[in-house]
């Protein structure tokens, strides 16, 4: 007997060689393994904070087309990500000596942004399948990053780092990405989108998700300035 995968496991399995680039970049493995330089760590915060204010801007326009059911899903996987992942930021921000109106006012990188941007418009402009896969890689990447590179977090010094991954290793946040992954397959099984349209927003989520982890390895900064 054979059974057809879901749009979620097709997705993935499209998308490997960049996942895989994705899961052993050096600012994960050195996050995870505790050698990860603490400004580096301190400027991935002050964007990724900014990031998730955008993905939350993202799920508003979402909510605000799409059909009831779907609509309340998307705002209970939002506001789910919002008191998992943003309240742990918040918690994090004293330990790391930063305050929120320090991290609200942090300028977003040139990549940041263009991810942002992607989100915005992809959610703003395309059908609420579309904009759900736009944003699965992120909640995913992090589920998959935290369960392959648990076994570092035992030899892991830095306690801060640690809080930080045991987020991403909570019954909760998997809980979260199971049901965005259930909501985008059931859209899939009514909707008329095809399927190389789907793959090209997932893979080029994927790819601004190494784009985000590199840009902070390297503490990106805009080329010129005023």
């Amino acid at each position: 007997m054979s059974f057809r995968k879901s749009l979620c496991d097709l997705l993935r399995s499209d998308a490997s060689k960049v996942w895989s680039a994705i899961m052993n970049h050096p600012f994960v493995i050195e996050l995870f393994r505790g050698t990860l330089p603490i400004e580096k760590f301190k400027y991935y915060v002050k964007q990724d904070y900014n990031y998730l204010l955008g993905m939350m801007r993202a799920y508003s326009l979402l909510a605000a087309k799409a059909d009831y059911e779907v609509a309340r899903l998307a705002l209970e996987i939002a506001y789910a990500d919002a008191t998992i992942e943003m309240d742990n930021y918040v918690k994090l921000l004293g330990k790391l000596g930063l305050t929120l109106n320090e991290v609200l006012s942090e300028e977003p990188s040139p990549t940041n942004e263009a991810y942002m941007n992607f989100l915005i418009s992809t959610c703003a402009l395309k059908t609420p399948l579309e904009c759900l896969v736009a944003t699965l890689p992120c909640y995913w990447t992090y589920l998959e990053i935290a369960k392959k590179h648990k076994e570092l977090l035992k030899e892991n010094k830095v306690k801060v780092y640690v809080e930080w991954a045991q987020t991403y290793l909570s019954k909760e946040y998997e809980e979260l990405v199971k049901k965005l992954r259930g909501l985008i397959d059931n859209l899939w099984l009514r909707s008329n989108v095809e399927y190389r349209t789907l793959r090209r927003i997932f893979i080029k989520a994927s790819i601004y998700e190494w784009m985000f982890w590199e840009s902070s390895y390297k503490m990106e900064v805009w080329p010129i300035s005023p």
